[in-house]
């Protein structure tokens, strides 16, 4: 059977699957920003391959050429939003993991001085209540 455990264990513990889901979060939206910026990249180079060709065009290729390239834009314009967007909650989360970290190691501590100061009563106590030997006088 095992020990049971303190308060701070238990806390250490609590703050300990913070930590893992707080960490597990920001892989989800780093890997989300990486991606958004891949598709960033790749508009970029749409938009640049839009461009109508100098020389002689018709009306209706600078029309389509035109109407693509304002949506290349608008959704540009998203993904610039989108990125500003996980950039933030990516700051907020590692703020967080930050503080559940910290938590987690004052808990710590404290379990560890919990059990160094149960110990030392332990002790003291085994040391008071150990009997003396039998001093008869010798007559």
């Amino acid at each position: 059977m095992s020990k049971p455990r303190d308060i701070f264990q238990r806390l250490a513990l609590r703050e300990k699957m913070t930590v893992m889901a707080r960490a597990e979060t920001i892989r989800t939206l780093d890997d989300e920003h990486q991606k958004i910026s891949n598709i960033g990249e790749k508009l970029t180079q749409m938009a640049d391959e839009t461009q109508p060709n100098p020389g002689i065009t018709s009306m209706m290729s600078l029309r389509s050429a035109q109407h693509y390239s304002s949506k290349i834009h608008e959704q540009l314009k998203v993904i610039e939003q989108r990125k500003g967007f996980l950039e933030e909650e990516i700051s907020e989360e590692r703020l967080t993991l930050g503080t559940a970290l910290n938590r987690q190691n004052r808990a710590e501590e404290k379990s560890r001085q919990y059990h160094q100061n149960k110990k030392e009563e332990h002790q003291e106590k085994a040391a008071n209540d150990v009997p003396r030997p039998n001093t008869r006088p010798n007559n």
